[in-house]
């Protein structure tokens, strides 16, 4: 597909709000200030290296974008933060969710739908960028990460996540398409994991209808450093795991292996699912 058609499924695919499975398992079927702070316990929880990567507690004052908006969390944070807060994502669900939590909490800032492949804000805006888990649903990430830089004022840093491609589950998933990957990269390839099948990014992002997402792109972390080259300072860690395979038992009563305490341990460092990576203009 062209970029202008995955934006155009992407439009549609995300307007559904990434958490929505989540909403309801949680049993919350409002956007209230209760539900919502049930919504963001729970999230942070799952997600607690989160404030490991983005220092909300010194982001205050700054120009802040969040690109990608979702369920609305980070946003949230990020505008409680302190922070003059901007958010972008390309479908209306998301801005909507966005820029009705603002309002519900009297919180400064706005969300505004657009692409960050064609972003609606003057160059050097902003001194932080925040884009967790959207940059590779884009369709061109290299792009992305190049309107990033350019948004951005000289010192300013991008704080992103994108999926890994050589975690455990893509070698248990597509052993083959990894091991490809891993060659062209020995032999000077710089780039993401090409198309993937449904089965592949459905095991990532699904929606209520169970349809996955219409484009996902993994990367390392050496081919991710060579496509923020034009930044002077990039540091990658990875993070995140699940319990399926080799993690997960079918034992009820097996508690060795759950999430929380594979957090600890260092496969997440080794092959996680997600690169945490911050870069410096």
């Amino acid at each position: 597909m062209s970029n202008t058609d995955i934006s155009t499924k992407n439009l549609d695919f995300w307007n559904e709000l990434c958490g929505s499975q989540l909403a309801e398992f949680l049993g919350i079927t409002d956007a209230s200030v209760d539900s919502l702070k049930k919504f963001d316990d729970w999230y942070f929880d799952f997600y607690p290296y989160l404030f490991y990567h983005i220092p909300f507690d010194d982001l205050k004052g700054k120009d802040v974008l969040e690109v990608g908006l979702g369920y609305g969390t980070v946003s949230q944070k990020l505008a409680e933060s302190g922070v003059h807060y901007q958010g972008l994502d390309i479908a209306a669900g998301p801005v909507e969710m966005a820029n009705h939590r603002l309002r519900q909490s009297n919180l400064a800032g706005s969300a505004t739908q657009g692409s960050i492949l064609e972003p609606p804000f003057n160059p050097e805006s902003f001194d932080v960028i925040v884009a967790i888990g959207c940059l590779h649903h884009t369709g061109d990430m290299q792009l992305a990460i190049q309107r990033c830089w350019e948004l951005l004022r000289s010192g300013g840093k991008l704080i992103f996540m994108v999926y890994y491609a050589y975690s455990y589950r893509r070698f248990h998933m597509t052993s083959e398409g990894t091991w490809e990957y891993m060659r062209r990269e020995l032999f000077g390839y710089r780039g993401v994991v090409g198309d993937s099948a449904e089965e592949e990014r459905s095991a990532y992002d699904i929606n209520s209808k169970g349809e996955s997402a219409p484009h996902t792109d993994w990367i390392s972390r050496r081919s991710l450093k060579c496509l923020c080259k034009k930044f002077r300072k990039f540091n990658a860690r990875l993070e995140n795991i699940d319990q399926d395979f080799p993690y997960f038992k079918k034992n009820p009563n097996f508690k060795e292996n759950r999430r929380e305490k594979l957090l600890l341990t260092l496969w997440p460092r080794i092959c996680g699912l997600d690169v945490y990576a911050t870069t410096i203009k």
